[in-house]
């Protein structure tokens, strides 16, 4: 039995189904949760972490990629998934993560960030330069949680 998806995912789940590929990226797959949702719900799902912090079981069809293995992904994908990530990885490397994840989306695709000890402005500053737009948030008593959509690119 696998643990509930992220509430996040859940509410924004009726959106990403009128996608009409339905090609996701769990960016800080570990244990999971999301990876697994996605795909019992017909999604085709690429699960990315560090292998150490990959919960791996016998799942038909999850492709799971290392993070350095990311940028060897010939597939883009229409929504990528990034819940409780960004706060675990250095200010530093946070523009080349979401930049690497940038390149891997179709226009008009979905980016789901859920975080904590970010602020929704902070995750502006990293998220729009990238072509995208903010499309709805909502800040908890702990959590930001922002969607976002990819612009064209040329």
């Amino acid at each position: 039995m696998f643990p509930k998806p992220a509430r996040s995912l859940e509410k924004y789940l009726p959106l990403f189904n009128k996608l009409k590929r339905k090609v996701v990226l769990d960016y800080g797959s570990g244990n999971l949760r999301n990876s697994v949702y996605l795909y019992r719900k017909g999604y085709e799902v690429f699960a990315v972490d560090l292998p150490h912090r990959i919960k791996l079981n016998s799942i038909p069809r999850l492709t799971c990629i290392w993070p350095e293995d990311l940028h060897t992904m010939q597939t883009k994908v229409n929504l990528v998934i990034c819940t409780f990530v960004l706060n675990l990885v250095s200010p530093d490397n946070r523009p080349n993560l979401i930049a690497s994840m940038a390149r891997k989306m179709n226009a008009g695709g979905f980016l789901l960030i859920e975080t904590k000890g970010l602020s929704l402005h902070q995750i502006d500053r990293l998220i729009l330069p990238n072509e995208f737009i903010r499309i709805h948030n909502h800040e908890g008593r702990y959590t930001v949680i922002a969607l976002y959509q990819r612009g064209n690119t040329q």
